[in-house]
């Protein structure tokens, strides 16, 4: 945790490229780019809106045309780097780190595996958020209709926070608007919230297209042991990403015990002598998912054995996916709704099994999802998941997404 300045985190914005290698993504900051110094990040360009392109149509006798959807093209962002070297061997030997960096070629090989770089933007913390809706349980599980607690940077694991005057640490960030802290603070409604908001990131998978060219000039005004270069990449999904959320779908414990008496049958909780336990094999819960990104979100579900059938259904939209298919215990079955695929841990295609729209399958964006008490606008998508046949503490269903923002 970042220490503490004039009561607030110290965090500040940065920009850093994170290079594909045989090991991982590797981090490198752009103010200390290849562990040269200087600051050497002097510029950015087109962070904001990506480029638009409307789909119209016009009538024979139509002054002008209709608009009747609308697609983003890739997006072209452009930075600026200095550096000042302190001799010409120098010169050379960081020109050849920064081409062996940068070279397009790192993010395809042979095999057909694709690893773009990402350019990732880290949002100014620091700033104390407040707030008076949070809902506590006994459980040491709070939530908040308003309180965003990862849509800008919000909470992570290990953060403070103080509610009500108490403070407590941070163990889970369940989703935007659920967290898990350290200690119960006891039932209520309305309590009041403060933290100190974290870092926030915005990820673009970008490669690089054009530079750096290195030109030199020759003259009284060339500096020998320096460049300052534009690199410029292309995003061809020009949509910002922020941090991985989940939402899962899981077996309820045993419902109780079926007793016969004279009254008839009914469920207790009670275990004994001729009593019937009785436990759920099946999931069939309506959650309402808050969205808070800007751009739809294309989710990836992925579905643990034993379960028979499993469906996904955002009834906001009235979209969803139907897999005719077992899926076996120790199983697991991914649907992609980004790289549309249905695999398995063993890479089996299952695609031929899966009907619906996997094409269209999102979390909605406000304004178009659905609205709940406390949600003055439609970031709420209403997703019910089925499937038969589990079992309490093995079968489960999670739906994976990253908020995705049209811009910075």
């Amino acid at each position: 945790m970042p220490p503490l300045i004039d009561g607030v985190y110290g965090l500040a914005e940065s920009d850093l490229l994170r290079i594909p290698t045989a090991a991982g993504y590797v981090d490198y900051p752009l103010a200390n780019l290849i562990n040269v110094g200087g600051g050497p990040l002097r510029s950015t360009a087109n962070f904001g809106l990506p480029p638009v392109r409307f789909i119209t149509q016009r009538g024979p006798f139509q002054d002008g045309e209709t608009a009747l959807d609308m697609r983003l093209d890739p997006r072209v962002i452009q930075i600026e780097v200095v550096n000042y070297l302190c001799n010409r061997t120098e010169f050379w030997t960081t020109r050849n780190e920064l081409l062996d960096l940068l070279r397009p070629n790192r993010a395809f090989s042979a095999a057909g595996t694709y690893r773009p770089l990402i350019y990732r933007k880290r949002l100014p913390g620091g700033k104390a958020e407040r707030g008076s809706d949070m809902v506590a349980t006994g459980t040491s599980t709070v939530t908040s209709a308003y309180g965003r607690f990862v849509h800008y940077g919000g909470l992570q694991v290990g953060d403070a926070i103080e509610i009500a005057g108490t403070p407590r640490v941070i163990l889970d960030v369940v989703n935007d608007y659920t967290l898990i802290v350290d200690a119960n603070i006891g039932a209520g409604t309305n309590i009041a919230w403060r933290y100190w908001r974290n870092n926030a990131i915005r990820d673009l998978n970008v490669l690089l297209e054009q530079g750096p060219n290195f030109d030199e000039r020759i003259g009284a005004y060339r500096h020998p042991e320096a460049y300052r270069e534009a690199l410029r990449f292309v995003a061809h999904d020009p949509v910002w990403t922020g941090e991985q959320q989940s939402q899962t779908w899981a077996i309820a414990t045993a419902l109780g015990d079926l007793v016969f008496d004279l009254a008839g049958a009914w469920f207790g909780t009670v275990p004994g002598v001729g009593r019937w336990l009785f436990a759920p094999s099946y999931v069939g819960e309506t959650v309402g998912v808050v969205y808070w990104g800007t751009w739809d979100a294309k989710p990836t579900i992925k579905i643990k054995g034993p379960a028979t059938n499993p469906s996904v259904n955002n009834t906001t939209l009235g979209v969803q996916l139907n897999l005719n298919y077992t899926v076996a215990a120790g199983e697991t079955v991914t649907i992609n709704t980004q790289a549309l695929t249905v695999t398995n841990g063993a890479m089996t295609n299952l695609l031929p099994y899966l009907s619906g729209d996997l094409a269209t399958f999102a979390l909605a964006a406000d304004p178009h999802g659905a609205t709940l008490p406390g949600y003055p606008v439609g970031r709420v998508n209403n997703v019910t998941v089925n499937f038969s046949d589990g079992i309490a503490g093995q079968s489960d269903a999670t739906l994976y997404w990253n908020n995705r923002y049209i811009g910075i």
